[in-house]
């Protein structure tokens, strides 16, 4: 009846959303005896719920939602795969009765209702670039999903990575619909399915293994902030004999994109390799190496004036600051004991890493008011970068790197990398020397005016030029500074420091 699998799924998500992912309430509406008893009874009692969550009849997109959000709400990743005594069997009975399951388990699972509630359904093996993706494939496939038909198409569903993600041997609950709502072209860049039929693309575009393994891997929210690729696309390991850009896309001017490079095998500060020019809706993203290592690139965005809770805190941080000054909030009346105690009941500890995790409960809306409340108060909520694309970079075999010991592009400040248009033309490196003459260029549509603070009181205006619209100086670097920063000002009295070079 149902199609089984046994794979060893090392494929739960890392990446995070903010879009509001909305759970249908109707899993908590769930008979309290059904909802018991098909953890206990299983193939008895699954008919039932499925009856009370989806029925056989309305609408298939709404009743294969409802699903996948049960499935999500109530089902665990089961982080025993990471030990010696493994997940074990995965068939839904088994799922149910241990409220936990890897990728082939969730599937199955989703399979069982769907057959239940009377909608086609089937489960795919495949490859994917989650968790523990080496960059190449493996041998034997690693991950299971479902195609699911709705008004006679097929879909394809993650319930596995849309449940949430692991962190280091924990799961995390972390509801999205980021694995819902792709389409096949969009998915093809996460799964790769064993047969070809399964990844849905017509037959020009149908990925091959090797195709597959150069892609870079996106995920689905990638998709969701309305994201694209320029004119250079990364592939997912670039090998660059210079500094290389790649180009981005991003219709909505209020999202800023912001990349991130680190060392695989070392911990080389590496914020000075990489530069952003800003265009409209064009982001360029440059980067360099310093050596022969591997390197890793993420891209981040986030949208201006949309606040998020932090995904953790450090220990530290929430033992000895969060915590104290929630009790100062407690003893000061502006929170009751009550939300007190919810706050702190929010948080669980991961000591494998030394930090506290927010415990998701969509539906508590008394604990989600007050921790809501107290993060406000204690001004922690953030407006953070979430990872959409994630790529390699490393040098050719003729380039050994711009080297370790210097900066390759000069240091970049907020002020700059959330400018909507600017464009830093020269010197575009981020060492100057002491008494050389240098042609300063930069291009923005965003700033009235920019100048160069030597010292409290001590600057240069950097005018602009009616002719080419760039701000245009030819300069001698004084010999006295060890720096040369870069302020900008939007209305001509506040100004931010947007970027800055050292001087040697």
């Amino acid at each position: 009846m149902l199609k089984r699998l046994v794979i060893l799924c090392l494929a739960t998500i890392l990446s995070f959303q903010s879009f509001a992912a909305t759970m249908n309430s109707r899993v908590r509406q769930v008979p309290k005896d059904i909802q018991e008893q098909v953890f206990v009874s299983p193939k008895e009692t699954l008919p039932e719920l499925v009856k009370f969550l989806a029925g056989t009849s309305g609408d298939t997109a709404s009743r294969v939602k409802i699903l996948h959000d049960w499935i999500c709400d109530n089902i665990a990743y089961d982080c025993d795969v990471f030990t010696e005594k493994g997940a074990g069997q995965q068939d839904y009975e088994t799922v149910l009765k241990k409220k936990k399951a890897v990728c082939i388990g969730y599937a199955n699972l989703m399979a069982a209702m769907c057959f239940y509630a009377k909608i086609e359904v089937d489960i795919i093996s495949g490859w994917s670039k989650g968790f523990n993706y080496p960059g190449y494939l493996r041998e034997q496939s690693d991950h299971a999903w479902n195609a699911v038909k709705i008004n006679g198409k097929w879909n394809l569903i993650d319930v596995t990575w849309d449940a949430g993600y692991v962190e280091r041997t924990t799961f995390i609950k972390h509801y999205t619909l980021q694995w819902y709502n792709l389409t096949p072209s969009q998915f093809i860049y996460s799964h790769l399915p064993d047969e070809d039929k399964w990844q849905l693309l017509p037959e020009k575009q149908v990925r091959s293994h090797k195709q597959f393994e150069k892609e870079p891997y996106i995920p689905g929210i990638f998709f969701e902030y309305g994201l694209s690729f320029g004119k250079n696309a990364p592939g997912y390991t670039n090998e660059i004999s210079e500094a290389t850009a790649f180009d981005f896309v991003s219709p909505n001017s209020n999202v800023n994109l912001m990349p991130e490079i680190y060392g695989i095998n070392n911990s080389l500060d590496m914020s000075n390799a990489m530069w952003i020019e800003n265009s409209g809706t064009n982001r360029r993203f440059i980067f360099d190496v310093p050596d022969k290592d591997l390197y890793k690139v993420r891209i981040g965005a986030r949208t201006n004036g949309v606040t998020s809770n932090p995904d953790f805190f450090s220990r530290t941080d929430f033992e000895q600051n969060i915590m104290p000054k929630t009790k100062a909030l407690l003893a000061e009346k502006k929170i009751t004991k009550n939300e007190a105690e919810l706050f702190e009941k929010s948080y669980f500890l991961i000591e494998e890493n030394n930090r506290y995790y927010f415990a998701e409960d969509l539906f508590d809306n008394a604990r989600n008011s007050a921790n809501k409340k107290i993060l406000k108060l204690l001004e922690r909520n953030t407006s953070r970068y979430e990872n959409v694309l994630s790529f390699e970079v490393k040098s050719s075999e003729s380039y050994s790197g711009f080297g370790k010991t210097t900066a390759r592009f000069p240091q970049m400040y907020r002020g700059y990398a959330s400018a909507t248009n600017i464009k830093l033309e020269s010197p575009l490196k981020g060492v100057l020397k002491k008494g050389a003459e240098e042609h300063f260029s930069i291009k923005t549509s965003a700033y009235s005016k920019i100048v160069i603070v030597l010292g409290e009181g001590d600057f240069v205006f950097v005018p602009k030029d009616p002719k080419t619209g760039a701000f245009e100086l030819d300069y001698k670097v004084p010999e006295n500074v060890s720096e040369l920063n870069f302020y900008a000002s939007k209305d001509g009295k506040q100004f931010a420091t947007i970027f800055s070079y050292k001087v040697e």
